[in-house]
């Protein structure tokens, strides 16, 4: 299990900077707006990222008042995060247990892309922990096929590891855990497909 983990942060490792140069898509963009709406409208105030990269997103929420506690498993990540002001730190999703604190939301662009099928309902489980009840999270995620494994076209070395879902069974897996508030079926680039996911947590599974 850590060995496509550990490649993974080496890949990372590697293309921090690359990353950190770029502006977001303007699709993330409003896709961050969205779900800021939704946390205005109830008043929240703290919120986690989950996979935070070079901290573009985890800066726009803390610009808009929240107390952001960005993560991420790539130490260059955090570091450039870091030094955007946000407090951020070293943490895998399999280690968000570890977070002893409670948030009002939790945002997640892109990073669920790199869990094993057989691992998601520990992962949104762990993930569930970390939200105040009726707490809400926006979930992005490419893609619209079932797949899962080392990417060979991708162009970072080590090739990364991926799990793409179709949009129906990732939605089943979701509604475990969670109630869909609002979803968005994007295709920002021909023939890729981005699925925008506004989830409330049910119940109370502190």
């Amino acid at each position: 299990m850590m060995q496509f983990t550990d490649a993974l942060v080496n890949s990372y490792e590697k293309y921090a900077h690359e990353r950190a140069s770029h502006s977001p898509d303007e699709f993330k963009v409003r896709e961050r707006s969205e779900f800021l709406k939704f946390l205005n409208a109830e008043e929240r105030e703290t919120l986690l990222e989950i996979g935070c990269g070079p901290g573009q997103d985890a800066q726009f929420f803390q610009s808009q008042g929240f107390q952001v506690l960005a993560v991420d498993n790539t130490p260059a990540m955090v570091k450039l995060t870091a030094k955007k002001g946000v407090s951020a730190q070293v943490w895998d999703c399999y280690d968000l247990d570890q977070i002893g604190k409670h948030f009002d939301a939790v945002y997640t662009m892109n990073c669920l892309l790199h869990i094993p099928k057989q691992d998601i309902d520990h992962i949104l489980h762990l993930i569930s922990r970390r939200l105040n009840d009726s707490g809400l999270m926006y979930l992005g995620l490419w893609g619209d096929e079932d797949f899962e494994g080392i990417l060979e076209q991708d162009r970072y070395e080590p090739k990364r590891f991926f799990s793409f879902w179709k949009a129906e069974a990732l939605l089943e897996v979701l509604q475990r855990f969670f109630r869909l508030e609002y979803y968005r079926r994007l295709e920002p680039h021909e023939g890729r497909i981005f699925n925008s996911f506004i989830l409330r947590k049910c119940g109370s599974s502190q």
